[in-house]
């Protein structure tokens, strides 16, 4: 695979000139060619790719952990690197992830994807197959295709992995399981999901614009069709609202406030989904969606389960529900985000982070709810690495979860026609054009090699 090339002289020289005026730390051409690839015993030597943004937060709180030592940076946009280079002086600079692993191999442990989505699973896999361990923000893959490749390529190397949904070890989250699977409310017989937020886009088409000086825009496409850059759509903002980029709002909110749904209920893969969804943009998704799952039984759940999420103020018939109440005998509206369990013998309320709520209070007023400790998601995953305990958002379970979060992502681009799953061949036999879009074609130049059999 031929990588693109380095910026010209004159960008190189210039941004030296101001980098060095400015303080900042070298980029990766200017700064030592070599680092030790010496392991020392009880440390992770980590790489971050993609530190700006939600990647910078998630290197901070990786490397906080006092046995993690930053070896290596990767972003696309030089100001973006430059900042985080500031913080970790000794980490070698790069812009394009392929090249750090070429370059790191003997040097690194593990790395953290933090880029937007369709880039995830491109730098996840290759850093696989090259024996990385890796803490993958989400939703785990842009394509339902490649969460299967990563959940497989995970268990085949037998590779520490944690998705980013770090809410998933908060102790919110925690207590709901618990509570869920305490019986309290019986089996379950439907969930209702939701999220005020709207990824979506309907205006009109972008204009193309300058590429700013510090981007390299054709890295930052990397996997995806090009097309020309324009200001404020799409870096370093805004791509979720993109078919080729992002998930909408249900790969930004579904993939947290659906995991503790699949966690407590320990869902398998949905049977059929579909979306009542208004008609979406061409290119983009929709400000507002509602689709339904259907699943088997589980332990946890009756017979005909339906599971329902809505966004951008879609919101559930709360008609039967139980109300919450408020101070001064006023009734609480729900929240703007979260979850409602429904089941023979009562209901929970799971706002999104907070703690659950037993429903109708009246019938539970003497039911002691136990909050379960908070975890660190970041510690947690790099104490695996280093032996320690396994992680429990793995691509093991990360990988199912987004698959189904996917699905219903795609259904939104098809609403009223039901899809059907089948899981085991990883299809949608009854609709070719959604079946077609599992999985997507790599720009070239941009393809990943997953050796997987």
């Amino acid at each position: 695979m031929s990588h693109p090339a380095l910026p010209s002289k004159s960008y190189r020289r210039d941004f030296l000139v101001q980098s060095t005026a400015a303080g900042l730390v070298l980029p990766f051409w200017a700064r030592a060619a070599h680092s030790s690839s010496s392991h020392n015993a009880g440390r992770l030597r980590l790489g971050s790719i993609g530190v700006g943004g939600m990647g910078g937060s998630d290197l901070a709180s990786l490397s906080s952990h006092a046995q993690v030592d930053i070896v290596a940076l990767c972003d696309v946009d030089e100001s973006r690197l430059a900042a985080a280079a500031a913080k970790h002086p000794n980490a070698k600079l790069f812009r394009d992830f392929r090249k750090m692993l070429d370059e790191m191999q003997d040097g690194l442990d593990a790395v953290q994807v933090s880029t937007p989505d369709h880039t995830h699973a491109p730098a996840a896999l290759t850093a696989m197959n090259r024996g990385k361990h890796v803490y993958c923000q989400k939703p785990l893959t842009h394509d339902v295709h490649e969460s299967r490749q990563m959940r497989l390529l995970a268990e085949k190397k037998k590779l520490v992995t944690q998705m980013g949904t770090q809410i998933h070890s908060h102790t919110a989250y925690r207590t709901a399981v618990k509570l869920v699977q305490s019986g309290v409310i019986g089996k379950v017989k439907e969930v209702h999901s939701w999220s005020n937020k709207t990824w979506g886009y309907d205006g009109p088409a972008p204009m193309p614009n300058e590429v700013p000086a510090t981007l390299d825009w054709n890295l930052w496409l990397g996997t995806a069709a090009d097309r020309p850059y324009s200001d404020n759509h799409y870096h370093p903002a805004n791509w979720r609202r993109w078919y080729d980029f992002g998930c909408g709002t249900m790969g930004d909110m579904a993939i947290h406030i659906l995991d503790p749904v699949f966690t407590a209920l320990q869902l398998g893969a949905p049977n059929k989904v579909i979306s009542s969804s208004p008609e979406p943009p061409k290119n983009s998704y929709g400000l507002k969606n509602q689709t339904r799952y259907t699943f088997g039984a589980s332990k946890f759940t009756t017979d005909g389960f339906v599971l329902t999420w809505s966004d951008g103020g879609m919101m559930p018939d709360t008609s039967a529900w139980p109300k919450q109440s408020a101070p001064e005998g006023k009734t609480a509206a729900l929240p703007d985000q979260g979850s409602m369990f429904v089941g023979e013998k009562g209901y929970i309320l799971l706002p999104h982070v907070a703690q659950p709520i037993l429903l109708p209070e009246s019938d539970f007023a003497k039911t002691a709810i136990e909050p379960q400790p908070n975890g660190d998601h970041y510690h947690l995953f790099v104490d695996a690495c280093l032996g320690g305990a396994p992680t429990t958002a793995h691509f093991g379970y990360a990988g199912p979860l987004t698959e189904a979060v996917l699905l219903g992502v795609l259904a939104n681009r098809f609403p009223q026609q039901e899809l059907r799953w089948n899981a085991e061949a990883m299809s949608i036999p009854n609709h070719a054009m959604a079946n077609s879009l599992l999985k997507r074609k790599y720009r070239s130049g941009f393809e990943v090699d997953v050796s997987i059999s």
